[in-house]
């Protein structure tokens, strides 16, 4: 699966993934065998491959036991349905790699489009190796003209994420004008702009139902929450998140610093009795359950899973929506979360890795663990031993790829002979 990148990279999507052009005349080509012209419906309708010329077509790549393929298929299925409802010339093929044809009918019932029979596998296999699908959803984007403008675009699913209907028809023209639009929007970005709207000016403090101005936060740095009670990984992180956030503050007092830090909690819980369970354990705001704000903000920052902690600087602007994971690895000290900051921690980390030892034994795992780093055989990793993000320098076994945080051996290990 593709992992999301630093900010700033849907440029390099949108000028270096297009690649060969297919034509409405190759539509049959694609998506006929020698024994059959037609597509099925969810109700096991046939419909010609020839009904399909002139439109733009979305091969969806997904399969019901995957989850994040069950998670974007409703987002999909509300963007296909508006572009329908508009009389967009807009079509879905759905390529199937379910593990039975109960389950690809069941699967398929969900879905207002069309999609290659469960049975022509052959169909199925060569529409994976042309398009080179590594993994799913993918959403493969098809053009129906030969014009300069159109071509194969691979991104579909960040693209129906990111923008939803307004991605339509896909064309490199229009994703250029959003990404125009999205610059512009940051450039505008303001804290207020960002967390009220005309019907609200506060957030909720404790005790509920207090109500604090959002002006009150304006210059001070605010990290955006984005979480749910429901989430098992969000469960986990919370008492951290709320021991850094008490540290942040406390430090701050004693330096004199006139900055001050907030959080806000963005919910994704699913009613507001599971709301107010969840916010009444955390010591920062939130915004109100069900606030519309609360589906705008998770778009303007493509935030696709929770955990999300998203920093916004003193100025209002973004200064990076990897906050949780720069608490995983510096704590407290990774405030005020900013590059240079970063920069400097990203140093003194590699000076103390200078005096680790170059091998350990970790209790939690047989085989030798060897200390790697980004540039070194390591890269961005779960730890084992604690279940949050790392990267940089890690303890890794080249045998079987059991990654650890040094901070989370270092009280444990045992020497080995690779001192």
């Amino acid at each position: 699966m593709k992992k999301e990148g630093k900010d700033g990279n849907f440029e390099a999507l949108t000028n270096g993934d297009y690649e060969e052009q297919v034509s409405s005349s190759r539509f049959s080509s694609l998506l006929e065998s020698k024994d059959r012209d037609y597509l099925l419906t969810s109700t096991g309708l046939q419909v010609k491959v020839s009904d399909l010329e002139g439109k733009v077509i979305g091969l969806y790549f997904s399969a019901n036991w995957y989850p994040p393929c069950r998670n974007f298929t409703p987002v999909l299925v509300d963007m296909y349905e508006q572009l329908k409802t508009n009389g967009s010339n807009f079509e879905i093929v759905y390529v199937s790699s379910d593990e039975d044809l109960n389950a690809f009918n069941n699967y398929h019932a969900l879905m207002p489009w069309l999609a290659i029979p469960f049975s022509d596998l052959e169909t199925k296999k060569a529409l994976n190796r042309k398009f080179d699908i590594e993994g799913i959803p993918c959403l493969v984007i098809l053009q129906p003209d030969n014009n300069k403008d159109d071509a194969t675009l691979h991104e579909g699913v960040e693209l129906v994420y990111r923008y939803g209907v307004r991605a339509f028809p896909f064309t490199k023209e229009r994703l250029e004008n959003l990404l125009e639009e999205e610059r512009e929007k940051h450039e505008r970005q303001t804290l207020t702009n960002l967390i009220t709207n005309h019907d609200r000016d506060y957030l909720l403090g404790h005790p509920s139902p207090k109500q604090v101005p959002v002006a009150s936060l304006v210059g001070k740095t605010v990290g955006l929450y984005f979480s749910a009670q429901w989430c098992v990984p969000c469960v986990k992180f919370i008492p951290r998140l709320i021991s850094i956030y008490q540290k942040i503050k406390q430090m701050l007092v004693e330096n004199g610093d006139h900055e001050d830090f907030e959080i806000v909690f963005v919910s994704n819980d699913r009613n507001q009795e599971s709301f107010d369970s969840y916010f009444n354990g955390m010591p920062w705001l939130a915004l109100p359950f069900g606030d519309p704000t609360v589906k705008e903000l998770a778009k303007h920052f493509d935030v696709r899973g929770i955990p999300c902690l998203i920093i916004i600087g003193p100025d209002g602007k973004t200064v990076t929506k990897q906050g949780r994971n720069l608490i995983n690895l510096y704590q407290e000290n990774a405030y005020p979360f900013t590059e240079a900051k970063v920069e400097l921690l990203e140093k003194q980390m590699d000076e103390e890795a200078k005096s680790l030892p170059r091998s350990v034994y970790h209790p939690g795992h047989r085989h030798e663990l060897n200390l790697v780093s980004e540039g070194n055989g390591g890269g961005p990793f779960i730890c084992c031993d604690c279940d949050e993000q790392g990267c940089g320098w890690a303890y890794q076994c080249l045998e079987c790829g059991y990654e650890v945080h040094p901070k989370c051996v270092t009280t444990a290990d045992r020497p080995s002979t690779g001192q």
